[in-house]
């Protein structure tokens, strides 16, 4: 039983919220900050166009909270390579820069923080688009970058 629902609450659920947030791990290599994410999941046939549309604004509302206290990142891999479409806090920002701990994305690939885009890339970090930041949420669709808990959106009538 999930402990999000109470028992006999009467609520039921009609899609998984997921809020990981990033944590620092040690492995073989040293310390790594592994990225949070948010995940959002339901069946749009399951749920209808009415709860449809309530789960994408519920969705939407999620997402600019996040966006809200995070800022555009381009990180790369050990070969020089760039990727946009990725979001960091201040805190974790400090925390790297501070440090220069590499970055990870769940998997044994360490990223860094680039220290800038290239001009004609810089408009389009963190818009619509971007890689990891799809504005349509939906079916199983991972809203950003892994780690820890489960919240089931409450089912409204």
């Amino acid at each position: 039983m999930d402990d999000a629902v109470a028992p006999g609450s009467g609520i039921g659920r009609s899609a998984i919220m997921q809020f990981l947030c990033s944590r620092r791990l040690r492995d073989g290599e040293g310390e790594v900050l592994e990225a949070g994410r948010l995940a959002v999941c339901w069946n749009e046939q399951e749920v209808g166009p009415g709860r449809h549309q309530l789960l994408t604004e519920e969705t939407s509302l999620a997402r600019r909270a996040l966006r809200a206290v995070t800022r555009p990142a381009v990180v790369e891999n050990a070969q020089g390579r760039r990727t946009s479409g990725t979001r960091i806090g201040p805190a974790a920002h400090d925390l790297v820069t501070r440090s220069g701990m590499p970055l990870t994305r769940g998997g044994v690939q360490r990223l860094r923080l680039a220290a800038a885009l290239p001009t004609a890339r810089a408009r389009t970090v963190g818009t619509p688009g971007s890689a990891g930041d799809s504005p349509e949420a939906g079916p199983c669709r991972d809203q950003a970058p892994p780690s820890a808990g489960t919240v089931p959106a409450a089912d409204r009538s």
